[in-house]
């Protein structure tokens, strides 16, 4: 209850005073904002209005309970107010002028598909140059209305009604790369995050549980055989605090290292050889053999990951001879430049640098050991639960006659939205679309020196981006016109 202003004055009270009042400020401005940015019908898909709505709900009933709240929790609630205040920037950014709004309900829809239907995906973008993944928000909200336990959560989750049965994420994209679909292959990754962290939760502490004893045995050995420079009077406990620091941080490592190698192992199963093409050129500008434990992340090497991608993209990178009634082959004219582009990074991945970096120090090279021991199982099981409808890994070597249609369509201008001859189309996938544009840019770039400026880019992707835009139209509304009109 607040201070009473009777109340002998304290620094105590004085705090609660100013505390309990703004705090009460700051939740009824955020209500009203979330609210107010709800209803702005200026987003791509739902999903923005139903963060808004999570947060504006949260909001409401932490003002609510305010007046009642004791003054040891009042730092707890201003943290909670905080991280929603923060939050509140995804569903702000995700506006129609912030995304590449013409391809967000097709790739939500994509995603849905492969999370699950109580999934949803707000895309938004962000000044790093990075891509990445944030929540899941419904959980994180109940998590904090938890820590208060003078609020009634079944009156939280009354108030948020169906949202508490939906995981709301938002995925992040580089505000350079804004209208770039091709970059966007890269999301693919993201929502591995998704599928294999569900996977971790259930699995990882069994793993580590078996590695761990042998993982122990060769950290002692290595610390006694280097162990840290402090007196004699000290080196047993510096021993033992340097030994169970690296048993930690291997774990971390081992972890993360099977995370992001999942990520995009999923990718590349999904997107196809388009998710290795834009990883190439995002990490291009990075130390392709940095090690794990060298900047915050704990990421595998790049080269280590591109090996491992074109491993996956392997029937893609060979060449393969007209299947039987057919004289095209595999890559054909149009793909080859793509096809050999790709096919250099076998020259790239050859090399061992990344390698020789895991096996420098004992937390790399165990947290490696395990993880390529078990590697081929785990990213079996992890790609066993994507849905029925996404078990077979995208191949560009079948569907040759369909990119090829695709980048037809590119040279003249066209958008890349469906294949066959009227009436008898049928709409492009999404996966199709990105591989057809990177073997179109491919095309250009390899023939044509002076081609890669912002002018011609810019033109490319916005065929891309409209022929997504109408091939989900056309899949998503297309049944519903034909019944009508035949109904």
């Amino acid at each position: 209850m607040p201070s009473s202003p009777l109340a002998p004055w304290s620094e105590d009270n004085w705090r609660e005073d100013i505390l309990r009042r703004e705090l009460s400020v700051q939740a009824t401005v955020l209500a009203q904002l979330a609210n107010k940015l709800g209803y702005s019908e200026e987003f791509p898909t739902d999903t923005p209005p139903l963060l808004c709505r999570l947060f504006k709900e949260t909001a409401q009933i932490i003002a609510k309970y305010l007046p009642d709240i004791p003054q040891d929790h009042l730092q707890i609630v201003n943290t909670v107010l905080c991280r929603l205040a923060e939050f509140l920037r995804y569903a702000e950014r995700s506006k129609v002028t912030q995304t590449p709004w013409s391809m967000v309900q097709a790739t939500e829809a994509f995603f849905k598909l492969q999370g699950g239907l109580k999934c949803q995906f707000a895309i938004r973008p962000q000044w790093a140059f990075n891509y990445g993944i944030v929540g899941e928000f419904v959980e994180v909200c109940r998590t904090n209305i938890k820590l208060l336990p003078w609020i009634p959560l079944a009156e939280w989750e009354q108030g948020v009604g169906k949202l508490t049965d939906m995981e709301i994420y938002c995925v992040s994209f580089p505000r350079t790369h804004r209208l770039n679909p091709l970059s966007h292959a890269n999301w693919g990754h993201e929502i591995g995050h998704i599928v294999a962290g569900r996977w971790l939760a259930k699995k990882f502490q069994a793993i580590w549980s078996e590695e761990e004893p042998g993982i122990k045995t060769e950290i002692e050995k290595d610390v006694l055989a280097n162990p840290p420079p402090v007196i004699d009077l000290w080196k047993d406990v510096a021993i033992k605090e340097t030994i169970a620091a690296k048993i930690t941080l291997t774990m971390e490592v081992t972890r993360q290292g099977i995370e992001e190698l999942l990520c995009d192992a999923i990718g590349v199963h999904l997107m196809g050889p388009a998710a290795l093409a834009s990883a190439c050129e995002f990490c291009a500008r990075y130390d392709l053999d940095e090690s794990p434990v060298m900047r915050g992340g704990h990421y595998p090497p790049w080269r280590y990951r591109l090996r491992l991608m074109a491993e996956a993209c392997q029937e893609d990178l060979q060449e393969h001879p007209p299947k039987a009634g057919s004289t095209k082959g595999y890559p054909g004219n149009m793909v080859t430049p793509y096809f050999k582009w790709l096919t250099q990074i076998l020259n790239l991945v050859a090399k061992n640098a990344d390698q020789e970096v895991l096996k420098k120090g004992v937390v790399t090279r165990e947290a490696y050991k395990a993880i390529e021991k078990r590697w081929p199982v785990i990213k079996s099981e992890v790609i066993a639960q994507l849905p029925q409808l996404s078990s077979r890994p995208y191949r560009l070597h079948e569907r040759i006659d369909i990119i090829e249609e695709l980048v037809r369509k590119l040279s003249a201008d066209l958008p890349p939205n469906e294949v066959g001859d009227w009436p008898s189309v049928s709409p492009a996938s999404l996966e199709d679309i990105l591989n057809a544009g990177w073997a179109f840019k491919l095309i250009r770039a390899r023939t044509d020196a002076g081609w890669a400026t912002t002018e011609n880019y810019e033109k490319l992707f916005r065929l891309i981006l409209k022929g997504i835009e109408s091939s989900f139209v056309a899949r998503t509304f297309g049944p519903r016109v034909t019944k009508v009109g035949t109904s």
